[in-house]
């Protein structure tokens, strides 16, 4: 992939060209914080009819590894603008974060996460967050822990049996467009405001999609949707303000980055065959961990689920996600669990370059507890997001393991960059427990690795 400026008259604008066949060009419009552009992501080619794009975040901790500290600086950052634009203030904290992004430092990271832990914004009144399922429920859960008045939810694509669905709405440009919401009643039956975390905003109808399912069950007059970026076009921003016309309310939105996008060509990249490699499974070198040890400050949901193929899952559900809801007071009791988590698991390290690896929407506590582990920890996780991997030079997806979801063998899910990256250690974290058998798709993909470490939250 190449970048360029376009002009040396017009800074703020780049063209990405990919394999000389896609070429996204971009207009910054708004970078509140100055932040570098190539701090914040690279583009690659997207295997989807809808969309052939995708922006690749360097500070989401989800298709690409790194610090475990840097997407929480980054849901820091975009606290920080809420609070800013919402209370008129100006904030000496953020200054650190921004330089942490810029410089990329391991020292000015972890000194920044100790900054972002510390944060503790109060708001006129309680604001209800929503992370979407399944790249932001960590961005989400970690904009919403540097509040004292708020509540959390993600959406999930999940189908919990025998539980109501609170809300329902669609994510239209996806290759999983259901995203579903199982909150208590009185998280939402209120006129309290309500802030959305993506994080992306490309035409802001999965935003209104929400919006609009919200409204007709629990109606308010403010939401507020903050991203790290928003490329959305002046015929995206009218439909907004026709939409707050039409229900005769506020939306307000936020983002580290903003500006237009100009999209030609198609990826002229072969679909790669990924050989199903069957490795013997005594070749496989894992190691359990379960965390039924180290006591949970909330207890756990005794939920069943049910996947594609209706096989039912009756392990329960960690209550620390921000699946079914949570609290600020529960900020600190997750925090120190995670913290006991991290140093328990640093004692089973025995390699010096380890990946950490969440798994779909089970992204926030492994990050946290990834923070904890020691020195030469990756994070990122698994996903559902299909890339063309392509190993060039300033590419961002060099190669990539395609596998069966463990939760559900009916989707398949994918993790870049792992392979030639030399990890000596793998810890996999599980927000429940799953069979042998239906882990074994996802283990064998780690067959090259000495050192497997399987971790349940259960």
């Amino acid at each position: 992939m190449k970048t360029t400026h376009s002009s040396i008259y017009y800074p703020n604008q780049y063209t990405h060209n990919i394999n000389g066949s896609l070429e996204v060009d971009i207009r910054i419009e708004a970078n509140p914080y100055n932040l570098p552009v190539e701090s914040l992501y690279e583009m690659a080619a997207r295997i989807n009819k809808k969309r052939s794009f995708l922006f690749v975040s360097k500070v989401l901790g989800k298709h690409i590894p790194l610090h475990p500290c840097i997407p929480f600086i980054s849901s820091a950052l975009l606290a920080s603008i809420y609070y800013e634009e919402e209370m008129s203030q100006t904030l000496a904290e953020k200054e650190q974060l921004i330089e942490a992004l810029k410089d990329g430092s391991k020292e000015r990271v972890e000194a920044a996460y100790s900054v972002a832990k510390e944060l503790s914004f109060a708001l006129n009144e309680p604001v209800v967050f929503i992370g979407f399922a399944e790249t932001a429920t960590a961005l989400g859960h970690g904009v919403f822990d540097c509040f004292t008045n708020a509540s959390y939810i993600h959406s999930t694509r999940e189908r919990i049996v025998d539980q109501e669905v609170t809300l329902y709405f669609e994510e239209e440009h996806s290759h999983a467009t259901d995203q579903l919401c199982y909150a208590p009643k009185e998280m939402f039956d209120h006129d309290k405001p309500i802030c959305l975390v993506d994080d992306e905003i490309t035409t802001g109808k999965t935003a209104l999609n929400i919006i609009s399912s919200i409204q007709k069950k629990y109606p308010r007059k403010e939401y507020t949707v903050l991203s790290l970026l928003d490329w959305r076009t002046k015929e995206d921003r009218q439909r907004l303000k026709d939409f707050e016309d039409m229900w005769g309310i506020q939306i307000k939105t936020y983002s580290l980055l903003s500006g237009a996008i100009q999209v030609k060509g198609t990826p002229d990249v072969e679909e790669q065959v990924d050989a199903d490699e069957q490795i013997p499974l005594e070749k496989i070198n894992d190691h359990s961990i379960h965390l039924r040890d180290i006591s949970s400050p909330i207890a756990h949901y005794p939920y069943s689920s049910v996947d594609s193929h209706g096989t039912k899952n009756d392990t329960p559900y960690s209550a620390l996600t921000g699946r079914f809801g949570l609290s600020s007071k529960h900020r600190q009791s997750i925090e120190d669990y995670c913290r006991q988590v991290g140093q328990y698991l640093k004692t089973k390290r025995v390699g010096k370059k380890t990946l950490c690896l969440g798994t779909g929407e089970f992204m926030h506590l492994p990050m946290k507890a990834s923070v904890y582990m020691g020195d030469g920890i990756s994070y990122h996780s698994t996903t559902r997001s299909p890339i063309f991997p392509l190993n060039n030079d300033g590419y961002p997806i060099k190669n990539r393991l395609v596998f069966e979801s463990p939760d559900d063998p009916g989707i398949v899910q994918y993790a870049y960059n792992i392979l030639n990256s030399q990890y000596d250690e793998v810890f996999l974290f599980f927000e429940r427990t799953v069979s042998e058998e239906r882990r074994q798709s996802l283990l064998r993909q780690f067959y090259h690795v000495p050192h497997i470490h399987v971790v349940d939250f259960i």
